[in-house]
């Protein structure tokens, strides 16, 4: 007989005093274990369903009255739809990608001042936020290949310049445009405010603010269970640093806050494997958090000229 077959007898069986407090503690470790597993698969969920923004606006609340509502399909065959905002003929398409736990709408008064400077826009929500049909977000893994699917798809609409692309994204969508202008080399600029260093990261930030204690154990866990449901997609951190230098000669602004100092940290790691050329702004608040009035204007202003300077309305090259 084996000794794990003696504890296992002695537990069924005991006949020693070692026997029978083995017979008392295994089933209160046995459920602590799937309470602490439980604990952490809930964290898991709830990030990965977070509460959807209602959208009480659109372009039109904007003046903006000739977007159009678009359909595309995804890789995975999911049918996702977006507003696209027509500006100058021929001029470049931004993509703006939203955060985490926002939607496309909020990003409204940054489409207006993009539009105004002569820009066509695509908007859309990201799996698991604002009115997507797909139920659970998976923090950029799949989001970075549907927007790849509207990069391909709206560069071929008349008027659009197929071959000059930018991006702008926050947090979740931060992370989105990096991924995705990795793989595709008509994404010229780009503009990340606030991105983590990757998905697994991110969950374990905010499984201590879903659970209300930050350790260890529940962390890991969560971030496991995120792998498993993720599986055979998640990429690991190092591997997507690596694809970073794929980056190499496209204009990248990185936007940092004050506010947020853990998404900061993972933010200037992100920016310091980034090749260049490249630039760094840290603001007190950014789009992280509601910006108002002339805050929000000086945010927009700096970004839309970022654009002007490296992705002008008009190639310079014609």
């Amino acid at each position: 007989m084996n000794a794990l077959t003696k504890i296992i007898a002695s537990i069924r069986y005991p006949e020693s005093a070692f026997g029978k407090t083995l017979q008392r503690i295994v089933p209160i470790l046995l459920l602590v274990f799937i309470l602490i597993l439980g604990f952490a698969a809930f964290a898991a969920y709830r990030i990965i369903t977070p509460d959807r923004l209602e959208e009480t606006i659109d372009p039109s609340s904007f003046l903006l009255r000739n977007y159009l509502t678009l359909s595309f399909t995804t890789r995975d065959n999911k049918l996702l739809e977006g507003w696209f905002i027509p500006s100058v003929r021929g001029a470049p398409l931004v993509f703006l990608c939203h955060g985490y736990k926002s939607n496309r709408a909020e990003l409204l008064t940054l489409a207006s001042t993009f539009q105004e400077n002569g820009y066509n826009l695509f908007l859309f929500d990201f799996r698991g936020h604002g009115t997507s049909p797909v139920r659970f977000s998976s923090l950029g893994v799949r989001e970075a290949q549907d927007l790849l699917s509207a990069i391909t798809m709206f560069t071929g609409r008349p008027g659009i310049d197929p071959e000059r692309v930018g991006v702008w994204g926050v947090s979740l969508g931060a992370y989105v445009a990096l991924s995705a202008a990795v793989e595709s080399g008509k994404i010229k600029t780009i503009v990340v405010d606030s991105p983590f260093q990757s998905p697994g990261r991110f969950v374990e930030m905010e499984t201590p603010l879903i659970l209300g204690l930050d350790t260890f154990v529940f962390n890991k866990l969560a971030r496991a269970a995120f792998f498993l449901v993720n599986l055979p997609q998640v990429q690991h951190t190092e591997d997507w640093f690596k694809s970073l230098t794929q980056l190499q000669g496209r204009d990248k602004l990185f936007i940092t806050n004050e506010e947020t100092p853990a998404l900061e940290t993972q933010t200037l790691q992100v920016f310091n494997r980034c090749p260049q050329p490249k630039e760094l702004l840290r603001l007190k608040h950014s789009k992280t958090s509601i910006l108002y009035d002339l805050e929000r204007k000086n945010y927009e202003n700096t970004v839309v000229e970022f654009f002007k300077k490296h992705l002008p309305v008009r190639d310079r090259r014609s």
